[in-house]
């Protein structure tokens, strides 16, 4: 006869094994399930630097000057929001950058096209920028 003890030692151990595979897949294993493809350092060159990129994040949007010298240089369109740091491209396909209000952290992100739409996702797969246009040089 199985205790009270057991039983609830038996349904935990079901529940645990049921949902162990059931993790949520990120946002960036999403896209790339659905066809995106992962951009290359030289296709990250090519698309960011020595313009400014045009980006939104939520309702939120951004101007990001990628300077030839590594600096990188931003503002919100039509906010309170500036900043400066910089940024560096690494071989391993991903954007690095720090911003100054960021106390210096170094955050890199991942570049996924999906058609003619290009988004930033960070190190735990959220998207965090969707980039919209790119101009040359300095727009700021």
């Amino acid at each position: 006869m199985m205790t009270a003890r057991t039983w609830i030692g038996t349904l935990l151990v079901s529940v645990l094994v049921a949902t162990a595979g059931t993790a949520s897949a990120s946002e960036q294993e999403v896209a790339l399930q659905a066809g995106a493809t992962q951009l290359t350092s030289d296709e990250i060159a090519e698309l960011i630097v020595s313009k400014t990129v045009t980006a939104k994040s939520g309702d939120n949007r951004f101007l990001f000057h990628y300077s030839e010298d590594n600096v990188l240089s931003g503002k919100m369109i039509d906010g309170d929001w500036s900043d400066t740091g910089y940024y560096g491209i690494t071989d391993d396909d991903r954007v690095c950058l720090s911003m100054t209000n960021d106390q210096g952290r170094l955050r890199c992100l991942t570049l996924l096209k999906a058609e003619d739409t290009v988004k930033k996702y960070n190190s735990d797969g959220d998207m965090t920028f969707e980039l919209l246009e790119f101009q040359e040089g300095n727009q700021l």
